[in-house]
């Protein structure tokens, strides 16, 4: 064999080689991202608190109930890889809806659920349930949900109503839009429910 074909057959082999070496190496995997919801950009009322409300339970699709987050495209559902919640999806939804009916109502003072005061010390307590809440591929984060306003120490129903919001994405904005606009959709349907709640 002459020493051109030779040095051919030894640079494929060398090749070959490290090629094999870099598969069995172990890759470096993408680094987790973490995503919070926020409440209303506003301060809580300076007015004296003369009211008790609390926020929850909050009641979420079995689907949304994982650490990931969640996306669908008609009838597929689409988990995220590296894309999770700093805090499980159903305590983030009590706490926001808490800071923002304490904004949107002067005078009232939140407890989230589970409450750290017996029921009777509560004026209002208001139950969630939520049957879709996650982006679509048809560009929009949908929410639909229907609530309950009961009296703080007893069954006796005050308000109840069903919300359904479509807010749309930011072009190219990721997961960190439709955290945007899930939160947009919370201060929706937190404005729905503080509409019901009369001044103390």
């Amino acid at each position: 064999m002459s020493a051109r074909p030779r040095s051919l057959v030894c640079a494929v082999a060398l090749a070959a080689t490290a090629a094999l070496v870099a598969c069995r190496l172990p890759r470096e995997s993408p680094t987790p991202r973490f995503w919070v919801l926020t409440p209303v950009d506003a301060r809580p009322s300076d007015a004296p608190a003369t009211r008790v409300i609390g926020v929850g339970p909050v009641e979420l699709p079995a689907y949304l109930d994982r650490a990931a987050v969640v996306t669908r495209s008609g009838p597929r559902l689409e988990v995220a890889a590296f894309d999770l919640w700093g805090q499980p999806l159903g305590e983030s939804v009590i706490s926001v809806m808490g800071r923002n009916l304490e904004a949107m109502v002067p005078g009232t003072s939140v407890q989230l659920f589970p409450w750290n005061v017996a029921p009777q010390d509560l004026n209002e307590r208001v139950a969630i349930q939520f049957t879709r809440f996650e982006a679509d591929s048809d560009g929009a984060v949908h929410l639909d949900a229907s609530w309950q306003l009961r009296s703080g120490d007893g069954p006796k129903l005050l308000a109840s109503g069903r919300a359904s919001f479509a807010e749309p994405l930011a072009q190219n904005g990721g997961v960190e839009g439709i955290t945007v606009a899930m939160s947009r959709a919370l201060e929706a349907l937190s404005r729905d429910i503080a509409a019901h709640l009369s001044a103390p």
